[in-house]
């Protein structure tokens, strides 16, 4: 049951932020085809960004295991950044998920693309840290009580 319980865990971590990253891209795609006059997005290109997040997202729970220490972070930050931008950024030249934008929408585009990643980084790294930290200090002076 412990078992189960992990994996269920695992599985709800990673898909709440697979859903994060696939809206994500999926609200730039609406944007820039709204601004280039086409107003839907394909169901292929939406089934596209999802499998590229779900990939960066398992990833990202391997990469990010609670009790991570922070030092041990920046090595395996990189890594999820470069793997992001490669699933990301890869996966836009590949599956043309944003053609036909000019070379500067491209630049900001990826500017955004880094942001989130900041954003996602914080949130990990920074804001969860901070939680866990004040529960272990509530813990401990329970348990003092």
């Amino acid at each position: 049951m412990n078992e189960f319980l992990r994996w269920y865990r695992w599985g709800l971590q990673m898909k709440y932020h697979m859903g994060i990253y696939t809206v994500g891209l999926i609200f730039c795609k609406g944007v820039v085809n709204a601004l280039m006059g086409v107003y839907e997005v394909e169901s292929l290109t939406m089934l596209e960004m999802l499998v590229a997040s779900l990939l960066l997202a398992s990833a990202e729970t391997v990469l990010f295991p609670c009790g991570l220490d922070r030092p041990q972070s920046r090595g395996r930050t990189a890594i999820w950044v470069v793997l992001g931008n490669l699933l990301y950024v890869g996966g836009s030249l590949v599956f043309g998920w944003f053609k036909g934008i000019p070379l500067w929408g491209a630049l900001v585009l990826v500017l955004i693309l880094e942001a989130g990643f900041f954003a996602m980084w914080f949130g990990i790294n920074v804001a969860m840290q901070a939680d866990t930290a004040d529960l272990n200090r509530r813990l401990r002076k329970y348990q003092q009580e």
